[in-house]
């Protein structure tokens, strides 16, 4: 009885029949499918990821991240750092607490272990509660008390195998770092996984502080909260915030601030401060992905959609003669709706070998390490299963209806009726698919363009054939004139310079500044970014001196007693002349102060990507040899080999164990925009297959109208029409719908574009041409497609083209 209403089977062996007679527009249809299905699926595994960061956790939706927000007159800090004492005062007078751990990042460095060296920077210092918090997997140890004791460590398996060549032979082992004494592996575990936030190959056990760092003011720990169970976390805000204003913002002297609680599943894709612990991504990324992989489906879609209500006119008399032979409405239904699940199951099978294949080149672009089978077996096949369903419901629906509606006996006259309205639709989804490509196709120009601007721009110095590196060994840092004098006895190396941080990593430091104004000390502060240089910096990084001087080795008065300022802090401060202006500012808890005179004012230089806005600035002289840690080396044009085997070869003999890695300042420039190059590439990469699915379903489209004007071609070749008429005739309508396309697309592209600039403080200007030269691209392209088929019609035997029924 159910067979007798709903055959099955009918239907698919029919449906298949249809397929395999009409080869070229199935392998349009199921190709265009196959490939927005494989994007889709790409899409939809980085999206999955990006969306798991920290979920894993047990205790993950009651950790909380504290960071502060302050402005006041002339500057703003937006931080993911706090205050040593912050961590000890949660724990002590707030209930709602049940752990809390601070983290300082600066735990790296060059670990010894039987006469071998082995740098590692991605290590911290924690206090003994982080396992508490963080539940990682122990190989090795206990969570509970693996940093209890002084000068411990827990490492990673990876980690493990660097230093001993096998995990099970590092537990209880002892290590040796450059700024410690011994120190005992309390525990190892598994390597972290790829989704979180924070990354690291070991844990070290938190030093005592000093006091003259243990102040309110000094902002350098990152700070976790678990909750218990059933807190309010908004009134436990508010509590935290009162907290805070009674203590960093009363010795700070601010009034505008507020502490706020991040959760710990949505810093990777909400949270975007000062001093973050890593690389976060960014949820408008995520969702750009989302529409980009929803697009490009509903392309391939409506590629079916249009082919299928196109060729109605050949399905005509078989509607007719089915209803003839007793076919309701809804056995027709069935039959087009079956059609359309075949076509999109076997392009799900298909989709599945390109994103095997596929799946290597996406992972080197994307910077991860996904699979296809990232979200379980079960699940996969599931989610395929149901999308086909969904697809094939969706984009057989409307030719399904639309078919199935035909009348009988006007049907078996090859008679369609009134078809304005079908065009009209069919001529609507050719508009919009082409306003996608187009829209994807100027996006991606515009961020090609800004990656364009930011990797070439001016950033105030020279960073081309300048190299830094960290100093680790202590001795080499009270060694830096013999080291500096050995290493420009070489033709190779042009200037050599130290500082106390590597520019272009987003990570300087800032101070407090009171500067005079009107002849007076001014009694609100200024928050100015820090960085210790020698003399020699200016030179190395041609940075332009605008007022006064440099430092001077002669001046004796300079170690203590001068600095210079950038331009910026010089407009802010409403300097016309700043030399010779006094400065102060706090050096410890005891409230002692350094009293300096502005000696030079520099022009802005970038000390951070571009996707920041230059800062107020201090320059000063190393006070001691510990913060001469970054050498800057010069190295003479198109002699990078060579310049670089003299360093690495004159380094050693002072540092015998040297672990160093050298950076040019270009490459450090250019990490910073690694998420946006990856953005870059992907957008490149979807956008074509954008545009090669909408191309397909033109092709189709066209192919289609000439089979159909067959004979008006071949009468009006017999009449004397030329090749290119013939062409013109027939592309003509279809190159008209993809300008209207390009015309609708350039606004909203423009917009789009507008605000993801936003996330630049430095970025190009938008111009009418950048949408131009993709809409052009993508009429030229279509017209290539178009003018293809319609030559080769035109070209056709026109004796043929008569003879066709």
């Amino acid at each position: 009885m159910l067979q007798h209403y709903f055959p099955v089977r009918h239907f698919v062996r029919t449906a298949w029949r249809n397929l395999a007679r009409n080869k070229v527009y199935s392998f349009i249809n199921i190709t265009g499918i196959a490939i927005g299905l494989a994007t889709f699926w790409l899409i939809a595994l980085y999206v999955g990821d990006e969306l798991s960061y920290d979920h894993p956790f047990t205790n993950a939706d009651r950790i909380y991240r504290i960071a502060q927000h302050a402005n006041w007159e002339g500057g703003s800090m937006n931080l993911a750092l706090n205050p040593p004492p912050l961590a000890p005062a949660l724990a002590e007078k707030f209930p709602e607490v049940e752990q809390v751990v601070r983290i300082d990042a600066e735990g790296g460095g060059v670990i010894k272990f039987n006469k071998e060296a082995l740098k590692q920077n991605d290590i911290f210092f924690a206090d003994n509660s982080f396992f508490k918090i963080f539940d990682y997997t122990f190989l090795y140890g206990n969570a509970a008390s693996a940093l209890s004791q002084p000068n411990s460590t827990v490492i990673t398996e990876s980690l493990a195998k660097k230093i001993f060549g096998d995990v099970s032979g590092a537990y209880n082992q002892t290590i040796y770092f450059d700024d410690s004494g011994p120190v005992k592996i309390t525990g190892v575990i598994k390597d972290v996984p790829q989704n979180s936030h924070l990354q690291f190959s070991g844990a070290r056990s938190m030093y005592a502080i000093p006091n003259d760092q243990n102040t309110w003011q000094n902002l350098y720990m990152y700070d976790y909260i678990l909750l218990k169970k059933g807190v309010d976390v908004n009134a436990f805000e508010k509590k935290l915030n009162a907290f805070g204003m009674q203590t960093i913002a009363k010795e700070m002297g601010i009034k505008d601030y507020r502490m706020e609680l991040q959760p710990l599943t949505s810093i990777h894709l909400h949270s975007n401060l000062q001093y973050e612990f890593g690389s976060n991504s960014s949820i408008t990324r995520i969702y750009i992905f989302i529409a980009i992989g929803f697009l490009i489906l509903l392309i391939a879609l409506i590629n079916y959609m249009n082919l299928s209500t196109a060729r109605s006119s050949t399905r005509v008399k078989e509607i007719g003669i089915r209803k003839v032979i007793g076919s309701s409405r809804g056995n027709l239904v069935g039959l087009f709706i079956a059609e359309a699940l075949l076509v999109t199951f076997i392009a799900a099978f298909i989709a599945v070998f390109i994103v095997e294949a596929s799946m290597p080149f996406f992972n080197q672009v994307s910077g991860k390490q996904l699979d296809l089978w990232r979200f379980g077996t079960f699940y996969t096949i599931a989610f395929v299963g149901a999308f086909a369903l969904i697809a094939g419901f969706i984009s057989g629906s409307y030719p399904a209806l639309f078919l199935s509606h035909f009348k009988t006996i006007p049907s078996l006259k090859g008679q369609l009726g009134n078809m304005q309205t079908s065009a009209l639709l069919r001529k609507s989804l050719v508009v919009f698919q082409f306003v996608i490509a187009v829209f994807l196709i100027s996006g991606s120009f515009i961020i090609y363009k800004q990656m364009q601007y930011v990797n070439n721009k001016d950033l105030g110095f020279n960073k081309a054939q300048v190299l830094t590196f960290h100093i680790d060994d202590m001795k080499v840092r009270n060694e830096i004139p013999a080291l500096k004098n050995a290493l420009l006895q070489s033709p190779f190396i042009e200037d050599v310079a130290v500082a106390g941080n590597a520019i272009g990593d987003n990570y300087l430091g800032g101070h407090d500044f009171a500067f005079e104004k009107n002849g007076a000390m001014q009694s609100s502060s200024t928050m100015a970014k820090q960085l210790y240089v020698d003399d020699d910096f200016l030179k190395t990084m041609n940075i332009q001196l605008l007022q006064g001087r440099n430092f001077s080795k002669d001046m004796q008065t300079d170690q203590y007693g001068a600095m210079l300022i950038n331009e910026t802090l010089m407009k802010q401060l409403g300097y016309t002349n700043a030399i010779g202006k006094k400065s102060e500012f706090r050096v410890n808890q005891f409230a002692d102060m350094s009293h300096r005179n502005i000696i030079g004012v520099v022009k802005d230089f970038h000390f951070s990507s571009l996707q920041h806005k230059i800062e107020p600035m201090v320059l000063m002289l190393p006070p001691a040899a510990n913060e001469q840690d970054n050498l800057y080396v010069k190295i003479a044009k198109g002699k990078i080999a060579e310049g670089l085997g003299y360093l690495k070869k004159t380094y050693t003999k002072f540092d015998s164990q040297n672990t160093t890695d050298f950076n040019f300042l270009d490459e450090a420039f250019a990490k910073q925009y690694a998420a946006e190059q990856k953005q870059e590439q992907l957008s490149f990469v979807f956008t074509m297959l954008a545009f090669i699915i909408a191309c397909l379903g033109l092709t189709g489209l066209v192919m289609f109208t000439v089979s159909q004007r067959i004979k008006e071609i071949g009468i009006r070749k017999v009449l004397g029409a030329s090749v290119g008429s013939v062409t013109m005739m027939l592309g003509k309508s279809f190159m008209q719908l993809v300008l209207i396309a390009t015309v609708i697309a350039m606004p909203v592209a423009w917009f789009a574009m507008h605000k993801w600039l936003q996330d630049f403080a430095y970025r190009i200007d938008i111009k009418w041409w950048m949408f131009l030269i993709p809409g052009l691209m993508a009429i030229c392209v279509a017209l290539v497609t178009v003018c293809t088929q319609a030559v080769k019609a035109a070209l056709a035997n026109p004796v043929k083209s008569l003879r066709t029924e």
